[in-house]
């Protein structure tokens, strides 16, 4: 699978888990398959600790 189309799937996996189209476990193992067992920093991470 090219880069450019990784990309899109990922970022798409991130907003369905902010939006929670799906749930955060099911968003957490598709963004583990899509970057081979690295997970992506989120933004959802990035705002929650902020707010704490």
């Amino acid at each position: 699978m090219d880069e450019m189309r990784k990309k899109i799937i990922i970022q798409e996996i991130n907003s369905w888990k902010e939006s929670r189209m799906l749930p955060e476990q099911y968003c957490n193992y598709l963004l583990a398959l899509y970057c081979q067992g690295e997970l992506p920093p989120s933004k959802s991470n990035k705002t929650r600790s902020k707010k704490k």
